[in-house]
């Protein structure tokens, strides 16, 4: 007791003291945050506020009167083939290349972790396995472009070499395969980003528990089920938001390979967007489809969002 007397008078003279109390401070201090926060915050209205409320204006306004039309652009989307088309194409290229490139990182960072010990060859896959992530996406485009080219690509070339097939591939106007090619320039430049991902996680799974499941008896199957995946979990939702995020707003080499084609097999809602403003001139049309684009989007990052939680 007599302690406590003697060490409380002190903290009251503390906690009196400390900024958090507020009295004492001046007016001026009190707002000076605030000033200080003032010119970053305009700085964001003027480059996302303007620009947003701009494109609103643009969304319910008519393209040729400049006429308020309400929501017609945005009933006109709803009622537009060329707009379902776009969001299935884009619905089908999102699922089956972010299903590609999840299994194989994947597996990829199950067997270096598992096979591979030597840190030689662990320097050569990671070298490999960067070139991909630095290559910018029309570059990237290009060299897909001549691997597919029929007269004088490698992948044609290499097919008749081995066999496989004895005239040329229409690689980039047959409808099937346009989709794949398009597809596979993205699996090839993201799947290390996947591997790392996963590779580091592996690495974040604690021996203590591998050795206690070993223990126990567990097959090798049975660990990586019930305790390397339970350790993944979260860094597989985390995965799946950054590449949703970046394969729902595909643009650059698609636009390389195919341009949108053949008919309208590969045009996504990013290339159908361009296209309406940029080729058709129709900015305000254009603005309505970008708010769909957002709303679907939105949707899609609550959905994964709400996954994310509960996994953590």
């Amino acid at each position: 007791m007599h302690t406590t007397e003697k060490v409380l008078p002190q903290t009251r003279g503390l906690l009196s003291s400390h900024p958090a109390a507020g009295k004492g401070r001046k007016p001026s201090e009190r707002i000076a945050p605030y000033l200080l926060l003032l010119p970053p915050l305009l700085f964001l209205l003027s480059v996302i506020g303007y620009p947003l409320c701009y494109a609103v204006g643009l969304s319910v306004t008519n393209e040729k009167t400049k006429q308020f039309v309400g929501l017609h652009n945005f009933i006109r989307a709803m009622g537009d083939p060329q707009f379902s088309d776009a969001l299935r194409a884009i619905a089908i290229y999102v699922v089956i290349v972010i299903a590609t490139e999840f299994v194989l990182g994947l597996l990829l960072a199950l067997l270096m972790t598992r096979y591979v010990k030597s840190g030689l060859i662990k320097s050569v896959f990671y070298s490999l396995f960067l070139m991909p992530l630095v290559t910018p996406p029309v570059a990237a485009g290009v060299l897909f472009r001549l691997m597919y080219t029929p007269s004088y690509g490698v992948v044609n070339y290499l097919l008749q070499a081995l066999g496989l097939i004895h005239g040329d591939i229409l690689w980039l106007t047959n409808p099937t395969l346009a989709m794949f090619s398009v597809m596979s320039v993205d699996v090839w430049q993201w799947t290390p980003f996947v591997f790392f991902v996963f590779y580091a996680g592996f690495q974040a799974v604690p021996l203590d528990a591998i050795e206690a499941a070993k223990v126990d008896g567990a097959s090798t199957w049975q660990i990586f089920r019930h305790v390397e995946l339970s350790y993944l979990k979260p860094l597989m939702l985390l995965v799946v938001l950054f590449r949703f995020a970046d394969t729902f707003q595909v643009f650059d080499h698609v636009m390389v390979l195919t341009q949108g084609g053949p008919g309208r097999v590969t045009q996504f809602l990013s290339v159908y967007l361009y296209k309406v403003a940029f080729k058709f001139l129709n900015l305000n049309y254009a603005a309505a489809i970008a708010f769909f684009i957002i709303l679907v989007a939105g949707i899609i990052f609550w959905g994964l969002n709400r996954l994310m939680r509960r996994a953590g």
